[in-house]
């Protein structure tokens, strides 16, 4: 009978261990660490990446004070694509499966020319190195095909979107590496999506511009896509200095308005849900205002609820020397300003559209 008791003890004492919320008890299969250095306590985003589907979220997370992170990934790592997202820098890798703890030390600068150290994954690995000799100009585009080979199907479909992307030169290099998932991951749910990543290259969808309201003000700009953006530096209504330039590396809606203005109180909703939505991807907003009151520009940065920092005006309505520039005769007018500063699209107008624009340079 003592022997009945103390073996149910032994279980009862068990259980409660294992139900427990401190240490090793939490029960994470996996986990995602490391320290970007230059990043303290910035927002990182670490989520199971399914390209055309929805993404799978593991988790976010603050750096600490030294840029150290811990992320847990509850059911461990399995053969698939992962990735981190930092502010404006994004990271994607493949996993072999069965990983357990995969790390990654550097800076924010390793981070886009793959010179950080990375371990716990020799599948990711593999990738980083390939990768990143691409990007630091050790691998020639001949050499690509057999850089790829040497990695396994999926890892060789994820380098071959980090170094190509969706540029038509590549188009081959993908065409190459999709039969070899055909052959080996068919039933890869990244097998359909990859066909069509693949068939948006060789017919890339439209964006339809807006169409502009009818306004008294005939629109008018003195740029076309594809030129530099040229460089705004005025004060926000609180005196702090802004520069558009200093954003070059984010994708940029360069926005002209005014409180007075109706029409762009009323498209104000339409940016603030999609700042909202894709501010954490590098997106932001630069906003120029045509005012003559810094108290009436303040009063509708608060009521539209307009979150983003970057609020200038010069405070001289029309004769605005940004508006002049840029040859803006009415307002709204939008600029999308890619992450090289040039001008990607004008006069988007609706979330729809700033939206679709927004996918294809993100």
């Amino acid at each position: 009978m003592n022997r009945l008791i103390i073996f149910g003890m032994l279980l009862l004492t068990g259980a409660l261990m294992s139900c427990g919320s401190g240490g090793s008890a939490s029960g994470a299969a996996g986990a995602f660490t490391g320290t970007i250095s230059d990043a303290a306590n910035v927002t990182l985003h670490f989520e199971q990446y399914n390209m055309s589907r929805a993404n799978h979220i593991l988790g976010s997370t603050q750096l600490d004070g030294s840029g150290n992170f811990t992320i847990d990934v509850p059911n461990g790592f399995e053969n698939s694509l992962y990735r981190m997202r930092l502010g404006a820098s994004k990271f994607l890798f493949p996993a072999g499966g069965g990983e357990s703890n995969i790390q990654i030390k550097g800076n924010i600068a390793s981070l886009k020319n793959y010179t950080f150290d990375l371990s716990g994954s020799a599948t990711a690995e593999k990738y980083k190195d390939v990768v990143g000799s691409w990007k630091n100009g050790k691998t020639t585009i001949p050499n690509i095909p057999n850089e790829l080979e040497a990695l396994d199907p999926l890892s060789a479909m994820a380098a071959a979107i980090s170094i190509g992307g969706k540029s038509k030169g590549f188009l081959n290099l993908h065409e190459m590496t999709y039969e070899r998932m055909k052959k080996a991951e068919m039933k890869s749910p990244y097998t359909m999506d990859y066909s069509s990543y693949i068939n948006n290259i060789k017919n890339p969808p439209v964006v339809k511009a807006a169409q502009p309201t009818p306004q008294r003000r005939k629109p008018a700009s003195k740029f076309n896509v594809g030129d530099v953006a040229p460089d705004i530096a005025l004060q926000s209504p609180d005196g702090k200095n802004y520069s558009l330039a200093e954003l070059k590396g984010k994708v940029v809606l360069l926005d002209f308005w005014a409180s007075w203005c109706g029409p762009c109180r009323r498209e104000n909703p339409a940016v603030v849900k999609m700042y909202e939505k894709y501010k954490d991807d590098g997106f932001t907003v630069f906003s120029v205002s045509l005012d003559g009151s810094t108290d009436r520009w303040k009063n509708a940065i608060a009521q539209d609820k307009l979150s983003w920092p970057y609020h200038v005006s010069d405070l001289k309505k029309w004769s605005s020397a940004p508006a002049r520039m840029y040859g803006v005769s009415s307002i709204p007018k939008t600029f999308m300003i890619d992450r090289d500063g040039k001008i990607a699209s004008i006069g988007l107008r609706g979330a729809h559209n700033i939206e679709q624009a927004l996918k294809q340079i993100l």
